[in-house]
């Protein structure tokens, strides 16, 4: 199966975790950034304001075509109960999803806020023809776990 992790991370945890999974399946990932980087004593200020307000930035890359992949995986890290507006630019430039089996995984300080964020990030999957096959909401601690990232792996393998 071909795999590819498609991910936004601004501290490092979204990273850790998907390039555990993308090791795990022997797939390609692609760490999506904003064209404008988030700087400053009001970065995180501003990047919750817009993910509350669902924006979705302009990203590098731009457009990634997911056609020829069998398995997507789309991991974001939780801003102010929502999904990153880095991860909302990367999911309005993908191409090929129609019918596509996709993962979602969202990381973040509090369950709470990751269980509300997931069913934003499916709504925007959805919109673009994926087929949701699984979601999984990560909180810090279980971002190391090393043992629970493996059976999400073999969760993934096995749908």
């Amino acid at each position: 199966m071909k795999t590819i992790v498609i991910f936004h991370s601004h501290t490092g945890i979204t990273r850790r975790v998907a390039e555990r999974l993308s090791g795990l399946l022997g797939g390609e990932k692609i760490e999506i950034t904003p064209e404008r980087k988030y700087s400053g004593p009001f970065a995180l200020i501003k990047g919750c304001y817009r993910s509350i307000k669902r924006s979705a930035d302009p990203v590098i890359p731009g457009d990634i075509d997911v056609t020829d992949y069998d398995v997507i995986i789309i991991g974001s890290p939780v801003w102010a109960g929502r999904p990153s507006p880095v991860i909302n630019g990367a999911i309005k430039g993908l191409n090929g999803c129609r019918g596509k089996k996709v993962f979602a995984v969202m990381t973040c300080r509090n369950k709470n806020s990751g269980s509300n964020a997931i069913g934003f990030l499916v709504e925007q999957l959805k919109n673009k023809g994926f087929v949701v096959s699984k979601t999984v909401v990560l909180d810090k601690k279980e971002t190391n776990d090393d043992a629970l990232i493996e059976r999400i792996a073999g969760d993934i393998r096995a749908a």
